[in-house]
Parts: structure tokens; sequence; C-alpha cells
């Protein structure tokens, strides 16, 4: 059964505004650069009391490392985070509190980039980027501890990632951890309408928009921009967390239902009855135990240096 908190929350969504800057196509290039004037959000000061948080921006974007204060545990991962946004949107306070909340749960330490968004920078770019950031991280980390994940666009960037390490022969990362996954970019995908009715952030022509943005010269389909018309064999494995309630259901259905042929990598699929998109990284019970199943899930698959 749903939880009361979770409940409240996804009646006061639309109080946020999310899916009327979605849900406008004509309007959402005027509304991206308003989003640009904002104030960059960062961990909130009660974070800094048990991690040191330091900001880099020698790659010519922002990089955050997060590292429990006296250092990780030892044996325990690194997680490379992708955040959300529909590739226009910048990271959000949410973010900042589900990433600690796994790092103090694990005793890990964790990087977060702050990459370039949509429309000034694509995908080609921005992965490129991505690869680059990953490839120093398992210098000092080693590849096989770390665990990238990501939300929402950071969870199709953290998959259509892995995609192009395996594909260029480097180290993979010893497990992925997609939330809310965007995994098709076309927002074509039978029974997406019939939930828009019911989900309170996410709309199809925003997607429809953000994946145009976020394509640049790449084909709608390219694995890159939707990395569910990718390659899945020799992938790490993979935790995937959707909800009855977000658009992009059907894009974790779609993605469990490959990884079931055989051949494929070891996975996990959890599907929420009446969640809400990116619900994992909000303060209800659901979200709490949505992090239970992910600590356990990079547990068993971290590699101890």
């Amino acid at each position: 059964m749903t939880s009361i908190r979770a409940r409240l929350v996804n009646l006061a969504l639309p109080l946020l505004g999310v899916k009327r800057f979605f849900a406008q196509r004509e309007k959402l290039p005027e509304r991206i650069a308003k989003l640009r004037q904002a104030k960059p959000v960062r961990p909130r000061a009660k974070w800094h009391k048990r991690f040191a948080i330091s900001e880099f921006a020698t790659r010519g974007y922002p990089v955050v490392t997060i590292t429990p204060i006296g250092g990780a545990q030892p044996g325990a991962p690194h997680l490379l985070y992708l955040h959300g946004g529909g590739y226009v949107m910048d990271i959000a306070a949410v973010h900042w509190d589900a990433v600690m909340d796994l790092c103090e749960r694990l005793g890990a330490s964790a990087t977060v980039p702050i990459y370039p968004l949509a429309p000034e920078h694509t995908a080609t770019e921005v992965l490129n980027k991505m690869e680059a950031l990953y490839r120093d991280l398992t210098e000092q980390y080693g590849a096989a501890n770390i665990t990238v994940m990501g939300d929402s666009a950071g969870g199709g960037m953290a998959l259509a990632l892995a995609q192009l390490l395996k594909a260029a022969g480097e180290p993979l990362p010893g497990s992925l951890v997609l939330y809310s996954p965007w995994l098709d970019a076309s927002a074509t995908a039978e029974g997406q309408r019939a939930i828009e009715e019911r989900d309170r952030m996410l709309a199809v022509a925003g997607l429809e928009a953000c994946g145009d943005m976020y394509r640049g010269e790449l084909a709608i389909d390219d694995p890159r921009v939707s990395p569910l018309f990718g390659e899945f064999e020799g992938l790490p494995p993979m935790a995937i967390f959707s909800g009855t309630s977000d658009i992009l259901l059907v894009d974790g259905r779609r993605l469990a239902q490959k990884l079931e042929q055989p051949g494929m990598p070891d996975h996990i699929y959890r599907e929420y009855e009446d969640m809400f998109h990116v619900w994992m990284l909000l303060p209800i019970p659901e979200a709490r135990r949505a992090r239970d199943e992910t600590v356990a899930f990079i547990q068993a698959h971290r590699t101890i240096a």
C-alpha cells in the first residue's frame, strides 16, 4: 500500500511546476533560458558536517567530489552519479540528498559531474566528457569498484555511457543503477500517453522537445540518445527502479524485458505501484526502501581493492 507521505507528495507535485515546464513545447526555450539565470544548487549545510565536499571546474564544467569525513570505508565503492532533468535542467537539492544518503549508507565516496546542458551542448559532446571523466576515475578507484548511476535523463546517460565503454573495449564499472530511466528519447512507446494523465511531473511533449535538443546531429533512436536501442551483452549488472505513475515506466519495463533474454547481464527490476517519477530521491518510505535495495545491490556487486 502506498504510504500517506507518498500520496501527499504526489498531490503536491504540480506545485513544483515541472509538468507545466515540460508541457508546452513552444515555451520551453524561454523557460530554459530563465533556468540558466538561477543560482546553482549545491549540498545543504548539514552534509558539510559529515562529508568533505569539493568542487572543481578544470574540465570546463563543475565536478563535485564527496568523501566521508575521515575517508571512505575500506572496500567501499565509488559512485559516479549523473543527475536527471531532461538534459536541460541543472542538479536539484533532492539529487544531493539522495547521493549523500547513499554515500553515508555505503561508507562510499562519490563524483557528481554538473555536466553541460542542452540545447547549448548535445549528446556527442556530453558523453565524450563523461567518458573522459570515467576513465580518470578508473585510474583512481578501479573500474570494477565504480557504480555508475543516474535518474531520469541521467539514468539514460549512465546506460549510454556503459554501452560506449563496452564498444570501445574500456574497463566496465562494477554495476549500474538506473532510477526512473529515460531510455527512449522519441517518447513514442505504446502506453506512454495513457500513463500521462496520472503523471504529475512529465509530459510527452516535453520529452519530445528535450530529446530533440539533446540529440544534436544524431538520430533520435541512436543509442547515444536512446540507449534502449543499443547493445546489452557484456554490460555490468543493473538495478532498474520504476513507478507505475511515471510515463517512463514503459522504458524501464522494456529494458527489463530485454535483459530477461539469454546471455544478458544480471539485473534486478523493481516496479513500485502508484509511484511517480524519480520517487527514489524523495523523503518518503518507498524511497528509503528503494535505496535500501540499491545499497544491497551495489554491495553485492562491488570489488574490494
